[in-house]
């Protein structure tokens, strides 16, 4: 599962998509070793025709197509506008006192805190992290920063992870910020990650 965008009338638009394998059949042509020939008469003359004997055969050959799953909406880019590190944002002198808190609250704290770097208000915006919701006019939109995509389906990602292996577990932690567009700090990534193994 991999983004896609396309631009439309100007307007640049998100999807999600994933490949598909599929089977197609390759033709292949193989010449006979051996030629035949017909005798044919034509106004009265003699002509003799070779003809080349061949044989087609098919072999499956495997390969991809791209199915879209789902639409991301309007896509609007940002570049860096605040460069101000994650406690500094919080106003807090230590990564314990971000830490104690729970583990959606810091994804929040972590999402503003990409938001504001990037100068994405609400003035502009729909946005509403109780409902992860991401709009403008109503419609669902996607902000492309730090080369991720921070939309709906990406903040429910981050925001509803649940552990299945912890041998990979680490790994789609990770992706989701990366999809997500968030930076996080290592220090407050080690910290989330032992959360989900904390039975409440």
């Amino acid at each position: 599962m991999f983004f896609r965008t396309k631009k439309i009338k100007g307007k640049e638009y998100a999807y999600i998509v994933e490949n598909e394998w599929i089977t197609t059949a390759k033709s292949v042509g193989l010449d006979a070793s051996s030629r035949s020939r017909e005798h044919i008469t034509l106004r009265g003359s003699d002509m003799r025709v070779s003809k080349r004997a061949s044989h087609v055969i098919s072999r499956p050959r495997k390969g991809s197509r791209q199915k879209v799953k789902g639409y991301l909406g309007r896509v609007y880019r940002f570049d860096l506008k605040n460069n101000v590190d994650f406690l500094e944002f919080l106003k807090i002198g230590n990564i314990e006192d971000c830490l104690n808190n729970d583990f959606k609250k810091i994804i929040k704290e972590l999402i503003e805190w990409e938001l504001f770097k990037h100068g994405i208000t609400k003035n502009d915006f729909s946005i509403d992290l109780n409902n992860i919701k991401i709009q403008k006019n109503k419609k669902n939109v996607s902000f492309y920063i730090n080369d991720g995509f921070m939309c709906e389906l990406t903040l429910r990602n981050l925001l509803g992870f649940r552990v299945i292996e912890e041998q990979t577990d680490g790994y789609r932690f990770a992706r989701c910020f990366v999809e997500a567009g968030i930076k996080v700090p290592k220090e407050v990534f080690i910290g989330l990650f032992g959360k989900l193994y904390i039975k409440e």
